[in-house]
């Protein structure tokens, strides 16, 4: 099992190169392009595939990890293929290929937009997330609780693993399924106990270093040359998909 905090800053593609508040903007731009392009044309699809695969070229993560989260966005995705049969046979959809159609589209849109997001996270390590999101033009107390959520929740997943971990070491996968069963049970106390004292020291420190209840204020975001060409790049990628899709609503 891997850490959620691995999955942060381990990309090194050209992607890499930009500023990390620029690589949380091109990533937003691809993400939103891949949500629009309409995938019943050709144009739209060519469009999709483009963005698509730039953006996990710039980004390189480790093939491992792309295997990892490829296979965890098909899982996610992949049941939306049950309602094809449904479709063809309460005649909502004529042959197999109409049936097939809209769960295919999504399914494409959602694998793309985990392995974009994926992408975006393996281009930032916790801590220049939290300087991008700081940096954005957005209100204090968004970003700070973004910042929180995704530190919390690389914690939260983090003392799960170590807690199964454990677990596994004490015998408890080899046990009886009733027994594996209140173990399970019993998990989430033991879990939120340990998030609250984490909790607690957490904001123990921050007050020690004299946080006041106010986000402190980002510098301004300053980008190179770079920057702006690829952030002009992909925010007309996502243009060109919302006119695709204006003019073909497939």
């Amino acid at each position: 099992m891997i850490a959620f905090s691995e999955a942060f800053g381990d990309g090194n593609g050209a992607a890499r190169r930009l500023t990390p508040s620029a690589r949380l903007i091109c990533g937003a731009w691809v993400f939103a392009c891949c949500a629009t392009a309409p995938l019943g044309s050709p144009a739209g699809v060519t469009l999709f595939a483009v963005a698509w695969l730039a953006w996990l070229l710039g980004c390189a993560m480790r093939l491992r990890r792309f295997a990892l989260t490829l296979g965890f966005a098909f899982c996610l995705f992949g049941p939306l293929l049950l309602l094809a049969p449904f479709s063809r046979w309460n005649g909502s959809a004529a042959t197999w290929t109409e049936a097939l159609r809209a769960p295919l589209q999504l399914g494409a849109r959602g694998v793309a937009g985990v392995t974009v997001c994926a992408g975006a996270l393996s281009l930032l390590s916790l801590a220049e997330f939290s300087s991008a999101v700081a940096a954005l033009p957005l209100p204090r107390v968004v970003t700070g609780l973004l910042v929180q959520i995704v530190h919390q929740t690389a914690l939260l997943i983090d003392e799960s693993r170590r807690m199964a971990d454990a677990l596994r070491v004490r015998g408890a996968s080899s046990a009886r399924f009733p027994v594996r069963l209140r173990v399970a049970a019993a998990l989430p106390a033991g879990w939120l106990a340990r998030m609250v004292t984490r909790a607690v020291r957490v904001g123990d420190a921050m007050e020690v270093r004299g946080f006041d209840g106010r986000m402190p204020t980002a510098p301004a975001i300053r980008f190179a040359c770079s920057d702006w060409m690829v952030m002009a790049g992909s925010a007309l990628l996502a243009a060109g998909a919302l006119i695709l899709r204006w003019r073909s609503p497939t």
